[in-house]
Parts: C-alpha cells; sequence; structure tokens
C-alpha cells in the first residue's frame, strides 16, 4: 500500500503484512491500523524494534538505581552462548570424523599392497568366443566366474573343480559351462 505524508509529502510503501483494519467511514480521512510500529529507516519501511535488556541489579544495591545522563552508557556486545562450548564440540568431533576416514583409507592402502592373498581379475575367453571375467581369492582357494555383464556363474578352486553353480535364465545349471572354461 502506497503511503503519502501530508505534511511532507513524502510517499512510501508498506507491505501488506503490516496493515491492520481499515475505518469503514471515509469522513473527513481513512483510518487505517497497524499491526505495529513502523518506523521509516534509509527508505525502507520496517517493523520498529527497541530491545530492552535489563540489566540485574547489585547485591548491595537497591531497586532504585540513578542513571548517569552527562555520558552515553557503554556498548557491549552480547552473546546467547559461549563460542568455546558450543565450537569445542565441533572441533572435537570433525577431528573425530576425520582421524575416522584417515584410519580407513590407511588401512585400504595397506590391505591393498601389503596382503598378497588380496583377490586379484583378469577376464578368459572361452572356445565358444565369450568373455568370462574372474576373480582370484588366493587366500580362499578359490576363483569366482562372471559373465561379459558381471553376473555371477559360480565358483571353482585352483585345480578347476566347480565348488558353486548357479541357475541360469534359461533354466540350465552353470557347471558345465565352468568346467569347459580353460585353465586359468
Amino acid at each position: 500500500m502506497v503511503v503519502v505524508n501530508s505534511r511532507t509529502g513524502t510517499e512510501c510503501v508498506i507491505p501488506r503484512a503490516h496493515i491492520g483494519e481499515v475505518s469503514y467511514v471515509d469522513d473527513p480521512v481513512v483510518i487505517v491500523g497497524l499491526r505495529r510500529e513502523l518506523e521509516l529507516r534509509e527508505g525502507l519501511v520496517r517493523a520498529w524494534h527497541c530491545p530492552v535488556i535489563e540489566l540485574p541489579v547489585a547485591v548491595n544495591q537497591s531497586g532504585n538505581v540513578i542513571p548517569h545522563p552527562e555520558f552515553p552508557a557503554q556498548v557491549v556486545s552480547i552473546r546467547l552462548e559461549a563460542p568455546n562450548e558450543s565450537r569445542a564440540g565441533l572441533k572435537w568431533a570433525v577431528g573425530l570424523v576425520l582421524g575416522a576416514i584417515g584410519c580407513l583409507t590407511a588401512a585400504n592402502i595397506a590391505r591393498s599392497h601389503l596382503n598378497p592373498g588380496l583377490a586379484s581379475a583378469h577376464s578368459v575367453r572361452a572356445s565358444d568366443g565369450h568373455t568370462y571375467r574372474v576373480i582370484r581369492y588366493p587366500d580362499r582357494n578359490s576363483i569366482v566366474v562372471l559373465d561379459s555383464r558381471s553376473r555371477y556363474l559360480g565358483t571353482m578352486d585352483f585345480h578347476h573343480r566347480v565348488l558353486d553353480a548357479v541357475t541360469l535364465p534359461d533354466g540350465t545349471n552353470s557347471a558345465p559351462l565352468l568346467r569347459s572354461l580353460p585353465p586359468f
């Protein structure tokens, strides 16, 4: 709503959220109520807010304290929470998470570079022209065989014996297929 000051001619816009009741009778002027007190500052209309902080009375003083009007009051910043307490917990949590990530990374690197029993993968081409992926697990003395779409076909030992076979989508068993693969 655009409002004009009748004395100065200054126009300002008041958001509808601040407008209250409007008078039914507009003789001699329309009266518009406000939901809260407003102030015009730097060309903007805002809700007027005057923060009041009540200071505690000292133990030996009475409730009637005389103000000192000859000089302005000292301005002191006020915090609602102590920064050290909230920051200390946050720093501790971040340090814990970073430490855990570092330990997991170091363990993964050590496991992949220092353990000779880790899995190794390579591809094998069968006599029928299909390519199969085999993953060797030396510490378990087994080889897992996957098809070209990385679907599990079965498990064999290092002597080329079938340890586990699955039923294929066409209903056949994968054991004959595993036995027909060349030694790897």
